[in-house]
């Protein structure tokens, strides 16, 4: 009877230890399933990860350009105002200053009347310009004149003796 326990025991115990077995097999399988499964979706994960990255690299020396850019264009753009202001406060001054003197000046010629001996003598030199234009025009119409007349002249004795 011993006997009979001890190899029903046994029997019981290969049983229990084959089911152990296979149960271990079966969970383990499944979870080296889940685990490559994983590892497969970890690995794809990386590569966008990687990807991600990578263009975050891109966008960080985008910004960092435009950045630069948009200083350098804040320095000009200030350093324009500067110059547009001072251009403005120095040229404003004094070429209002100019101008207003100039037009008290033409003011008090106006008011006086002291260029009519101006205009005078500015009338006299157009009047002495037009006579040496109208001098030059006579001359240089004679000339023309002259030219055409012995081009006429050699065009009939080309004429005559042929």
């Amino acid at each position: 009877m011993l006997k009979e326990i001890s190899k029903k025991l046994t029997m019981k115990k290969t049983f229990f230890v084959t089911q152990l077995e296979s149960f271990f097999n079966t969970i383990s399988q499944e979870y080296q399933e889940i685990i490559n499964a994983k590892e497969v979706e970890n690995s794809l994960l990386q590569e966008k990860l990687s990807k991600h990255e990578i263009d975050v690299k891109n966008l960080v020396e985008i910004k960092n350009k435009l950045q630069k850019i948009e200083e350098i264009d804040k320095k000009r753009i200030a350093s324009l105002q500067e110059e547009v202001s001072r251009l403005r406060q120095t040229s404003d001054n004094t070429y209002n200053q100019n101008l207003a003197n100039e037009n008290r000046e033409l003011k008090k010629r106006v008011d006086s009347k002291d260029d009519s001996v101006e205009l005078h003598e500015l009338r006299a030199k157009v009047k002495q310009l037009q006579g040496f234009i109208s001098k030059g025009a006579t001359a240089y119409n004679d000339n023309l004149a002259n030219q055409n007349s012995e081009n006429l002249i050699r065009e009939i004795s080309k004429s005559l003796k042929k």
